[in-house]
């Protein structure tokens, strides 16, 4: 399949590195802040852009917020999608998260996300059922399609998952989002004994990781693992408030992070310091 978002992660990985995605909830805090926050976040690789849902489940408060925020401010799929086609002259790849209620609710959602160049689709709440015809439409239309799993799912439904994918999204943390996940020894076998079942029934596949990553040393240990990409929200969503100078100092913290073998060229790791609700960052 010719995807602009597969390519991308594929290229990254080959130069070294894991893939950095961040999440934006479209039209949050406002349209204008949303393009200009998009783009001053110049070193994430791929974009996870969230639709605008009046249930948001899956999410902690942080995000449930910002979807009560959005929808406020009359938000719904179809503006959603379109605000992110105004983003398509920036470089980086992007997919849409959306609940399945959603993406039934908008005749074509399928369509109008290729329409707004969106390169991938993710449904964490579809059943597997709907999701076999989904996938099936969107690799049609060239969208990468995109299953959520755990480590707590029965083997045959992660096999299942990885069979009719591009990208498996894995849960590192339990729970809604805003946790920060726990990536002690016993969290990291249990990651990499997921990875193990998924790679023995599709080699090929792009696997990520998120869900509780916040710091840059989640990654750095992430990157020892089999994976292509890390999936940074809630944490990244609470710098939007704070305005793009710390998003983007954020952001660069988090890329630098990224390096499988070794520290950039000039040699400095950023380690994330929180006080008071102010982000700051130390180089070590």
């Amino acid at each position: 399949m010719n995807n602009a978002l597969l390519t991308t992660i594929r290229n990254i990985n080959d130069s070294g590195r894991v893939a950095l995605c961040g999440y934006f909830l479209a039209g949050y805090p406002s349209p204008q802040a949303f393009y200009a926050c998009a783009r001053a976040a110049k070193t994430i690789d791929v974009f996870e852009f969230g639709i605008p849902a009046g249930d948001p489940c899956f999410d902690g408060p942080v995000i449930s917020s910002a979807h009560k925020a959005v929808s406020e401010q009359g938000m719904d799929a179809e503006t959603a999608l379109a605000l992110i086609g105004g983003l398509r002259k920036l470089s980086q790849p992007r997919f849409v998260m959306t609940y399945a209620q959603e993406g039934r609710d908008l005749d074509g959602f399928l369509r109008m996300c290729v329409e707004n160049d969106i390169q991938g689709v993710f449904a964490p709440d579809i059943h597997q059922h709907e999701a076999m015809q989904v996938a099936m439409i969107a690799r049609a239309l060239q969208l990468a399609y995109i299953s959520f799993i755990d480590e707590h799912m029965p083997q045959d439904v992660v096999v299942a998952k990885a069979e009719i994918s591009d990208v498996l999204y894995v849960r590192a943390s339990q729970g809604h989002t805003g946790h920060c996940a726990a990536l002690d020894a016993a969290c990291m076998e249990k990651l990499a004994e997921t990875i193990r079942i998924v790679r023995a029934c599709k080699s090929e596949i792009i696997i990520a990781v998120g869900i509780g990553i916040q710091y840059p040393q989640q990654i750095r240990q992430l990157s020892c693992l089999d994976i292509e990409m890390v999936i940074v929200g809630t944490a990244l969503m609470e710098q939007l408030g704070r305005g793009e100078k710390y998003l983007a100092e954020y952001v660069d913290a988090l890329h630098l992070a990224t390096f499988r073998d070794k520290a950039p060229a000039h040699g400095r790791r950023m380690v994330r310091h929180l006080s008071q609700g102010q982000a700051t960052y130390r180089a070590q």
